[in-house]
C-alpha cells in the first residue's frame, strides 16, 4: 500500500462527493434539520394542547342525583374545569364532547359523616392525552378536598393536623450542577440510538456511490489501470467515506442538541456532559463509522448497479437497530460486563456510560480493543471482495 496513492485516491473521492449538492443536504443538511424540525412539531403539538385546557378548560360531566353535594360545589367552584351535562356518559368520552365523567353517589355527604371512605369514579378515555389529563386535574382536586376534609375533622378534636406527616423528607440531588436530570437519563436513551443508527446511515451514499456508483459509471475500470494499487484504491476510497459518515453523525448530534435547547420540555432542560466524555463518545462514534464504512463499500462494490446497491445495503440500518434497541431503556448504572463484549452494543453501553458520568476504564478498555478488531475483519472484507475480478466485474 502506498499512503501517497492513497491520500491522492483520498482527496479525489471527497471532492467529488462534497461537488455533489446530493450529498451536502443528504449528509449534513437533513441531519442538522430533522430533529429540530421533528421535536419541534411534538412541542409544538404539546404546547397547543396545554393552552387549549388553559385558555378553554377541561369540558367534565358529574354525574351525581344530588347536585348539593359538598364535593360537587367544590368541583363547580373550580374555574378550569367546565361542568357539562351528557345524555349518554360513554359515548360523551368516546367523541371528546367531555374529558372525564365523575360519578358521584348521591349520598356522599352522608357516608363523609359517618367517616367512611366514599367512592368517586373517574371515566376517562386513556387513549386520549387530553382525557389523561383531565383525570389527572380532577384527581388533584379530589386529594385536595379529601385533605380539607381530614383538617377539618382533626382540628375538631382539638389534634394538630402536622400530626399527619410524621415525617418532613428532604431530598439532594446527584446530577451535576446544570442539568435537570431528565435531559441526562433521556439523552442517555436517545444519543446512543441515533449515534448507532446514523454511523450506519450516514455513510450509505457515499459508500453506494464510491462502489456501485463508479461500476455504474463505467469510472471504477479506469482507477484500477492506475499506478495505485487495489488496497490503495480501496483505503483512499474506505478513509472518503468515513469521513462522511463522521460529518453525517456529527451533524445529526448537533441537530439533536439544539432540538434539546429549543424543545425543554420534551427533553429536558438542561444537561452538562465532560469535555472528557464528549472526546471518547466522538472517538466511538468514529469507531462505528469505520466498521460501517468498510462493510458497506465491501457490498457496494459486489452490486450490479447504484438501484442494486441501495437494496443490499437497506437491511443494514435495521441490523442496526435490532441491538441498539435491545439495550435502549437499560439503566446505564447496571449494566452487566458481557454487553461490553456484543458487537455494537458496547458502542452503545460506552455511551450510555459516558453521558451519565461513569468512567469504567475497564469497559472502555473493552469496548475499544473489540471495535479495533471489528474495523480489522470489515477491513478484511472488504479488501476480499475488492481483490475478486468476480466482483468487480460481475454483471
Amino acid at each position: 500500500m502506498n499512503m501517497k496513492h492513497v491520500l491522492i485516491v483520498f482527496k479525489k473521492e471527497l471532492i467529488d462527493m462534497f461537488r455533489d449538492k446530493k450529498t451536502i443536504i443528504s449528509s449534513i443538511l437533513i441531519p442538522i434539520l430533522i430533529f429540530p424540525i421533528m421535536y419541534g412539531f411534538m412541542g409544538f403539538s404539546q404546547k397547543r394542547i396545554t393552552k387549549d385546557v388553559e385558555e378553554k378548560g377541561i369540558a367534565v360531566a358529574i354525574e351525581s342525583e344530588n347536585k348539593d353535594a359538598s364535593i360537587v360545589k367544590f368541583l363547580e367552584s373550580k374555574e378550569d374545569l367546565k361542568i357539562t351535562d351528557v345524555t349518554d356518559p360513554d359515548e360523551a368520552v368516546k367523541k371528546g364532547t367531555v374529558q372525564a365523567i365523575i360519578f358521584i353517589d348521591k349520598d356522599f355527604d352522608e357516608i363523609l359523616k359517618t367517616n367512611k371512605p366514599v367512592p368517586i369514579t373517574i371515566q376517562y378515555d386513556d387513549t386520549n392525552q387530553t382525557s389523561m389529563m383531565a383525570a389527572q386535574t380532577i384527581r388533584q382536586y379530589i386529594s385536595e378536598f379529601s385533605s380539607s376534609v381530614v383538617t377539618q375533622r382533626l382540628t375538631a378534636k382539638g389534634i394538630d393536623t402536622s400530626i399527619l406527616i410524621p415525617i418532613d423528607i428532604q431530598e439532594k440531588r446527584t446530577a451535576p450542577k446544570g442539568d435537570d436530570g431528565i435531559g441526562m437519563m433521556i439523552f442517555a436513551m436517545i444519543m446512543p440510538l441515533m449515534l448507532a443508527i446514523y454511523s450506519a446511515t450516514s455513510v450509505l451514499p457515499a459508500a453506494t456511490d464510491n462502489g456501485a456508483g463508479e461500476k455504474e459509471r463505467g469510472t471504477l475500470e479506469p482507477l484500477l489501470t492506475t499506478q495505485a494499487n487495489r488496497l490503495s484504491l480501496l483505503m483512499g476510497k474506505y478513509l472518503a467515506i468515513t469521513v462522511a459518515g463522521v460529518i453525517g453523525t456529527l451533524a445529526s448530534m448537533i441537530g439533536l442538541f439544539i432540538a434539546q435547547k429549543s424543545n425543554p420540555e420534551l427533553l429536558g432542560k438542561g444537561m452538562a456532559i465532560p469535555i472528557t466524555s464528549i472526546l471518547i463518545i466522538a472517538l466511538a462514534s468514529i469507531c462505528l463509522s469505520l466498521i460501517f464504512a468498510a462493510i458497506e463499500l465491501a457490498i457496494s462494490v459486489y452490486a450490479r448497479s447504484f438501484k442494486e446497491a441501495q437494496t443490499y445495503l437497506s437491511p443494514v440500518t435495521i441490523l442496526v437497530m435490532i441491538p441498539a434497541f435491545a439495550v435502549y431503556m437499560m439503566d446505564p448504572k447496571n449494566i452487566a460486563d458481557v454487553y461490553f463484549h456484543i458487537p455494537l452494543v458496547n458502542i452503545i453501553c460506552i455511551i450510555k456510560e459516558l453521558i451519565v458520568g461513569i468512567y469504567n476504564p475497564l469497559h472502555i478498555a473493552i469496548s475499544f480493543m473489540w471495535a479495533i478488531v471489528y474495523i480489522a475483519i470489515s477491513i478484511f472484507f472488504a479488501k476480499f471482495m475488492f481483490d475478486r475480478e468476480s466482483v468487480i466485474f460481475r454483471v
